[in-house]
């Protein structure tokens, strides 16, 4: 089979590049391990929220810009930074032109926009006819309309190279193996957050202990794939994920939602020895990414009163309360800090000095002085000092994994000297560089695929000559 342009994933971000390269006039096509009409992938189960940096992606460039810069504590590649920053306008237009709905929910996702219709308030997993199923749908209807192909039920094996440029996919299916030549091929099968090996390297020293809060057909073969034909990576070691309740580890009710990232930010967090481990103030994808490095990712526990979990009726997407305790999610309650501790299973003089000091560093204006330090900015932190007192056990939930290839602000797969592959590149889960740093910054998964879909498939036309 020859193609002028191959996408690796059927999900949104190979399938926007497959797209956009036969508007382009390419003759494209996509290949996807995942077998018929719906078959599985994280972008058809998503929630459906499009933002650059929890904020709107089609906000001024500049802004956007010192937005990336600044989560990321500068780690993010500038060009690549750039990137979003000038397109996030083009890439919703292009989502909406091409029959994606946006709604927006002030009590919701931050109030930033997502496809509709939206999942349902409820815990557990809902996606069939819900807005990212419905556009990736739309997208395969399009794209085959066009005359580009989905090769469904197919895995790609390796990349087809020549010399130092890549030529081409070997792939196999019920047919066999055989090769996909074509003159541009886009890596974008996602993170690597279902391969236990490489988490175990890079994330977590206990990947069996963490929850994959995902379809788990982020595999990073293309990131294998690449890294073969020699490609650099970076920024492996963070994660995007949600803080979960323990009992989701056998209790399928609990996944993915609810998460209780809400009770974590105002609360407090702590380990097996009852102290705090993490500064709560920056959020649920940053404490998930601190328990997964804990020697026991299920050894921490949330802390909170009952002023928090009134606030988590209406803090999240899905409410912690009562949808946790309803969906069968532990909730310790107890009259008092210690008889809290007995019940979480934790020491109690140690629970009791955690929590002393957690209040009055919050009611004198010291919380820097904790340790660690407990910043503010984004969470404020709420006293644990009204009855009931709360606990509820925690575990990692993994989404998908932030590093992974690095390409320019042109989507171009880059070697470790910063020079491009030819003909290769790269969108979606599947590149890092723009996320991570420090903080565990979450730039957006969706706006990685769209964006970085159309950029990928714009600049192999043009190095391809389409068009001239």
């Amino acid at each position: 089979m020859k193609v002028d342009l191959a996408a690796v994933g059927g999900g949104f971000a190979g399938l926007v590049a497959a797209v956009r390269a036969s508007e382009l006039g390419l003759v494209a096509a996509a290949i996807e391990r995942g077998e018929g009409e719906t078959y599985m992938c994280n972008s058809r189960v998503c929630t459906g929220v499009i933002h650059t940096a929890l904020a709107p992606a089609d906000d001024p460039p500049d802004i956007v810009y010192e937005r990336v810069m600044s989560a990321t504590g500068g780690t993010a590649r500038p060009d690549l930074a750039r990137t979003f920053a000038e397109n996030g306008a083009r890439a919703i237009a292009w989502m909406e032109e091409h029959g994606a709905t946006l709604e927006t929910a002030p009590r919701r996702n931050y109030g930033l926009p997502s496809l509709s219709p939206t999942r349902r308030m409820g815990a557990g997993l809902d996606w069939e006819g819900n807005g990212p199923d419905l556009f990736l749908r739309g997208l395969e209807t399009r794209l085959e309309a066009a005359g580009g192909t989905i090769l469904r039920g197919t895995e790609a094996l390796a990349l087809v190279m020549e010399g130092r440029a890549c030529r081409g996919v070997e792939i196999r299916n019920a047919a066999g193996r055989s090769t996909v030549e074509a003159g541009a091929v886009v890596i974008a099968d996602g993170g690597f957050q279902a391969d236990r090996e490489r988490l175990g390297a890079h994330i977590t020293g206990q990947p069996d202990r963490i929850r994959q809060r995902n379809t788990e057909t982020g595999r990073g073969d293309g990131l294998r794939m690449a890294e073969e034909a020699g490609a650099a990576t970076v920024g492996l070691d963070k994660f995007y994920g949600h803080v979960l309740s323990r009992d989701v580890m056998t209790n399928p009710v609990l996944w993915p939602y609810p998460q209780v990232d809400v009770i974590c930010a105002s609360g407090i967090v702590v380990g097996a020895d009852a102290r705090r481990f993490t500064d709560e103030g920056l959020g649920g994808v940053y404490i998930t990414n601190e328990i997964a490095r804990l020697d026991d990712p299920l050894s921490a526990t949330a802390i909170f009163d009952s002023t928090v979990w009134e606030q988590a009726k209406e803090a999240d997407l899905v409410p912690p309360n009562p949808l946790l305790a309803e969906a069968g999610g532990t909730l310790h309650e107890a009259g008092s800090i210690g008889e809290l501790a007995l019940r979480a299973g934790l020491d109690t003089g140690s629970l009791e000095t955690t929590v002393g000091e957690f209040n009055a560093a919050v009611k004198g204006g010291r919380t820097d002085r904790l340790a660690p330090a407990r910043t503010v900015e984004t969470y404020a932190p709420v006293p644990i000092e009204t009855p009931p007192f709360h606990a509820v056990p925690l575990a990692a939930g993994i989404t998908v994994t932030m590093g992974g290839i690095a390409v320019d602000g042109a989507a171009r797969v880059l070697r470790p000297d910063d020079t491009p592959i030819p003909g290769l590149y790269a969108a979606g889960s599947a590149v890092g560089g723009v996320e991570g740093g420090p903080r565990a910054a979450y730039i957006g998964g969706l706006i990685k695929a769209f964006l970085l879909g159309l950029v990928a498939a714009e600049t192999a036309a043009r190095e391809l000559g389409a068009g001239q």
